[in-house]
């Protein structure tokens, strides 16, 4: 019987009968192994390139947050927890409480959350003081938080009129910063709420052009920002607020706001309660004053001196007088005329014309009678003493002399 042919041994290379199981030489099992190749080896895996790494190459360098810090007292109890565990099911222990359980379960909660990564902060989390909504976050100089500054709010109701507005500061209100103005960087900030009620007319301005702050030290500031920048519109009412950059330790009660250009007669309130506006206010006298001028019966039932009229605020050093009249027509014949080219008021040294705004009549028909219109004039601040004069008219047919009338407003 022919024997069965050999090969070689993986291992040492030596030949063995095909009949043989192990190796003669170094007694490697053959039908455990994997065949060999055809130089009777395994071939060796191919050494690495020169250039191959270890480790996978390195990426671009990127900042990562760095991890939050656990807290201190999460770790202990983990420790505790831990220890507690290890003593627990020793081998041999046998527990002296069944109570102890309890305790057992909540140090045990508390390493598992540490060992699945639940950050011990949101166990144990500091707290800190939350700011309410009377509160407002200031910004220090090197952007650290400042010192949270309570907004202080009094209330003035004071009232004066204004281009046509009856302009009311509702109160005044402070502190370190407004939520809905973040125009103010300084830290402190001083707010007026306004309510503006609008007549038939009223003036065209931007708040930054007629509102200033007057602080303590007689330095004037101009509005930051302003819920309405612009005048309201006829015929309305509404509110507003005007924020002023002013620093938290300036009292409120030592500021003084200023309505009207440099080129107009400006009104000074005070921002404290009580303040005394009366001057700023319309006078009215009741009159019944009058004179026989051209054949017509003219009579002023009022006179009032204001600080604007028709809207426009009265020029810089100037009050508005406005006339209320009558006229009565006993004639046969109608007179029209222009207003402006008869009628002047003299106060003082100073005659003026009537403004081109007046609402007084062209015209009186014959016969007719208590047709009323208003007049107005300008006159220098500070006159008490008035003359309507009504210029004569010489080349008129017939001819018209000149008449006046003379009353005062205290």
């Amino acid at each position: 019987m022919a024997q069965a042919p050999g090969r070689p041994c993986p291992t040492c290379g030596t030949l063995v009968p095909g009949d043989q199981r192990f190796c003669s030489n170094c007694g490697t099992d053959l039908y455990s192994r994997p065949q060999p190749g055809p130089y009777g080896r395994q071939p060796s895996p191919p050494p690495p390139p020169p250039y191959a790494q270890p480790y996978p190459p390195l990426q671009p360098y990127q900042y990562q947050q760095p991890p939050q810090q656990q807290n201190f007292l999460a770790e202990l109890l983990g420790a505790l927890g831990l220890l507690f565990l290890l003593r627990r099911y020793r081998p041999g222990y046998t527990p002296r409480r069944q109570s102890s359980g309890c305790c057992g379960c909540i140090v045990t909660l508390a390493v598992l959350l540490i060992i699945f990564g639940i950050p011990g902060y949101i166990l144990f989390k500091s707290s800190s003081p939350r700011v309410t909504s009377q509160f407002q976050h200031s910004t220090g100089s090197n952007g650290g938080a400042a010192t949270q500054q309570p907004i202080t709010t009094v209330t003035l109701n004071e009232s004066v009129p204004y281009a046509g507005i009856t302009m009311t500061v509702v109160s005044v209100q402070q502190g370190s910063a407004f939520p809905d103005d973040t125009s103010i960087n300084t830290p402190g900030a001083v707010r007026l709420n306004l309510k503006e009620a609008v007549g038939d007319k009223v003036g065209i301005f931007a708040y930054s052009d007629v509102a200033r702050l007057i602080l303590p030290d007689k330095s004037v500031i101009s509005p930051s920002n302003a819920q309405f920048g612009v005048s309201p519109s006829a015929n309305t009412t509404r509110n507003n607020w005007l924020d002023f950059a002013v620093a938290t330790n300036v009292k409120t009660d030592q500021l003084l706001l200023q309505l009207g250009t440099s080129e107009e007669a400006q009104i000074i309130i005070p921002l404290k309660p009580g303040a005394d506006l009366r001057p700023f206010q319309a006078v009215t006298v009741p009159l019944n004053a009058a004179t026989q001028y051209a054949g017509l019966t003219w009579t002023i039932t009022s006179a009032t001196r204001a600080w604007s009229y028709a809207g426009r605020q009265a020029p810089r050093g100037m009050r508005y007088i406005v006339l209320t009249m009558k006229v009565d027509n006993p004639t046969t014949r109608d007179f029209i005329a222009y207003y402006g080219d008869y009628q002047r008021l003299k106060a003082g040294d100073v005659t003026q014309p009537p403004e081109s705004s007046s609402q007084f009549p062209t015209s009186f028909a014959p016969g007719s009678s208590g047709t009323t219109g208003t007049i107005a004039f300008l006159a220098p601040q500070g006159t008490t003493a008035y003359t309507l004069v009504f210029q004569a008219q010489p080349n008129n047919v017939p001819p018209v002399n000149q008449a006046t009338l003379a009353f005062q407003i205290p």
